[in-house]
């Protein structure tokens, strides 16, 4: 006969673990893809910066 408190108690366990398993990788993924929206949006401003300063320039020469 199997203790049914037992049973419940490891799929529980495995449960948890697998649930830990998943926000890890959650999470690991959700880093990596902030990273590259930084990293986007970094490379964005520095292009609009520098297409600002080369307008603006070009406005005052005038």
């Amino acid at each position: 006969m199997v203790n049914l408190g037992e049973a419940y108690r490891k799929d529980e366990q495995k449960t948890n673990k697998r649930r830990t398993k998943d926000e890890q990788k959650t999470n690991k993924r959700r880093t990596k893809d902030e990273q590259k929206t930084n990293k986007r949006r970094t490379k964005d401003e520095q292009k609009t910066n520098k297409r600002r300063t080369k307008d603006g320039a070009s406005r005052t020469g005038r």
